[in-house]
């Protein structure tokens, strides 16, 4: 028993020289953080921060005058209401001509419809097809 309290006191005496200070003297003498107003402080290493991402969709409306309906549509473009654009519809994915009533803002839990089930507005329309449309709505709101 005296040979192993022997034993520790060498290892602390040792352990003493080596770091300079024992282990329990840690508590009482914490290590001091750099300082953050040195030369290289935090502020000065870290990049700006940019804004979020928007974490929704925006959905399209788009009105399809020859079905006489309202379907969503997602896009990459931003389209204003009016715009007459070239949609797929079906399982065929025809491509039809469709005028863009507004556009809303959905959060991804929030969707009106499953994203699996959205397609992508095409491009606007040509102009021939966009201004036989413009032709026929002057003509029905006479």
């Amino acid at each position: 028993m005296k040979l192993l309290r022997l034993l520790v006191q060498w290892l602390r005496k040792l352990f003493r020289r080596q770091s300079g200070a024992a282990p329990h003297d840690e508590a009482a003498n914490p290590p001091k953080a750099p300082d953050p107003t040195g030369p290289c402080s935090p502020k000065d290493t870290m990049p700006p921060r940019s804004p979020a991402p928007p974490v929704g969709l925006t959905f399209y409306t788009v009105y399809i005058p020859t079905l006489d309906g309202r379907f969503y549509y997602l896009s990459t473009t931003d389209y204003p209401a009016g715009e007459i654009v070239v949609v797929p519809f079906g399982p065929e994915d025809r491509e039809i001509p469709g005028i863009v009533e507004g556009a809303q803002f959905f959060p991804y839990g929030k969707t009106p419809l499953p994203l699996w089930k959205m397609k992508y507005i095409l491009d606007k329309a040509p102009e021939p097809i966009a201004e036989i449309y413009r032709m026929q709505k002057s003509l029905t709101s006479s």
